[in-house]
């Protein structure tokens, strides 16, 4: 069995402390002062080689010797020697996985995650998350050297796109409410006729309408044209004294008798001149008779009135038509806006959905990373979980001895056979007698040696070996 020895070191003056050669526990027993924590710091010094521990009061030196290193402290520290034992030193700083000095528990649970992937030695890319998440591959450049990091920002940009797509959704669901309620309770069947359809009936209607309303207006002129040329008519026709072919025949005898009656040629002439200008009235009249004639020829039926009320009723129920069709139609198209607005909204909240999905998926990732380690823990909503009798359970939320039996198989697993490992005081004092006695038997199993400290009645420095036997 080997020994480690301490010399001169704090209140101790000399302390061999054995270790069990298939592996154990040693517990270094003694009141409050008498070195325990100093004995512990001096194995850590002497596996690791960092650490200073004090000197005892009024010695030169002291030393610390075991595991084929031998560490001299005085002025100076002087470490010789290779380690025969493997140590987590510079892997696992075991305090850190069961109490981080941080407050804020999500980001001491960051910690310990990020604690656990550097034990493992494995390296997080962002290819390793869009695996997982296929929409990372879209965030743009997101690296960073600590996992823990990287899907924090990963989770982040996701959460952040899917509250974008979820504000997106509701804004299509108010949209749609919108539409709907412009729709009103507007049916399929309800669309009896196009808009087009009825504006083709509406302008026909109206088309005739106008036609009978010209109808009636130019009759109505044609009456008053009418009872005009009648007028007129009668006038001339008074003023009228003879016909002009009786007019021709007296001119044309007077014209014959002219050579005869040069005495009465000057009134014949008058008399022929008068007889001109009657006979150019009288054309004139016969061409204004005619044309009154051909006016009167010429008469625009009145409307009926029955015809008119029918023509105004077709005209009526033609526009109701369209203003009901008009209405039917936008109230359709509102529906179908609604329902297009719905849909979008149904696609954005998929797209949410998805996005928290893969958001969630980062913790897939961490966990497969934290499963190298050990399969007790794993990574939910960004927290170090476990399950216990009680159920499932944060890792922060368990007593300090259920998280240091935790880390203590942790450590010990990583550590492997020929192992050294120191446990301080607190953490031993939390474990109960049954996780204690696992412990030393976990110990013994995978060949490793736990040396810790226990404070008793006993004024002396002294060891005791748990081999973990049942």
């Amino acid at each position: 069995m080997n020994t480690i020895k301490i010399e001169n070191i704090g209140p101790i003056h000399h302390l061999s402390i054995p270790l069990p050669d298939g592996g154990g526990v040693v517990v270094l027993r003694g009141r409050n002062g008498v070195g325990k924590t100093h004995a512990l710091e001096a194995v850590d010094a002497l596996i690791s080689g960092s650490g200073r521990p004090p000197c005892r009061d009024g010695a030169a030196k002291g030393r610390v010797e075991g595991c084929g290193v031998t560490l001299t402290i005085g002025r100076s520290q002087r470490r010789t020697g290779e380690a025969e034992v493997q140590s987590l030193e510079g892997r696992l700083d075991i305090t850190q996985l069961v109490d981080p000095p941080i407050q804020d528990p999500e980001a001491a649970d960051a910690r310990r995650i990020k604690a656990l992937i550097q034990l493992s030695g494995q390296q997080a890319t962002l290819a390793d998350f869009v695996a997982q998440a296929p929409a990372a591959a879209g965030l743009g450049p997101l690296a960073a050297d600590d996992p823990v990091v990287l899907a924090g920002r990963i989770k982040r940009a996701l959460e952040a796109e899917a509250r974008r797509h979820e504000q997106q959704a509701e804004k299509e669901h108010i949209a749609a409410e919108a539409e709907q309620r412009q729709a009103g309770e507007w049916k399929p069947e309800q669309l009896a006729i196009s808009v087009e359809q009825a504006q083709v009936e509406l302008t026909r209607a109206l088309s005739r309408l106008a036609e009978l309303d010209r109808q009636a207006q130019l009759a109505a002129e044609t009456q008053w044209r009418v009872l005009r040329a009648q007028e007129l008519l009668n006038a001339m026709r008074k003023e009228a004294g003879r016909e002009p072919t009786q007019i021709e025949d007296e001119l044309e005898f007077v014209t014959r008798d002219i050579a005869q009656l040069e005495k009465a040629l000057a009134a014949a002439r008058e008399r022929r001149a008068q007889l001109a200008r009657e006979l150019r009235e009288a054309q004139e009249r016969t061409g204004r008779i005619a044309e009154l004639e051909r006016q009167l020829a010429d008469v625009v039926p009145a409307v009926d009135p029955a015809e008119m009320a029918s023509a105004k009723q077709a005209v009526a129920q033609a526009q109701e038509q369209y203003d009901q069709a008009v209405r039917v139609a936008q109230s359709w198209q509102h529906a179908r806006q609604a329902d297009v607005h719905r849909q979008a909204a149904r696609q954005h909240e998929q797209q949410a959905e998805q996005l928290r999905e893969q958001a969630q998926a980062t913790d897939v990732v961490l966990t497969e990373m934290v499963g190298r380690i050990t399969s007790r823990l794993r990574v939910e909503a960004g927290r170090l979980v476990t399950n216990t009798e009680r159920g499932t359970e944060l890792f922060s939320d368990l007593s300090t001895g259920e998280k240091w039996r935790l880390a203590l198989e942790i450590a010990v697993g990583q550590v492997g056979r020929g192992g050294l490992l120191t446990i301080p005081q607190e953490a031993w004092e939390g474990l109960d007698p049954i996780n204690r006695e696992e412990v030393a038997r976990m110990a013994a199993e995978v060949g490793v040696v736990l040396i810790t400290a226990e404070p008793s009645e006993s004024s002396e420095l002294e060891t005791v070996i748990l081999e973990g036997q049942s």
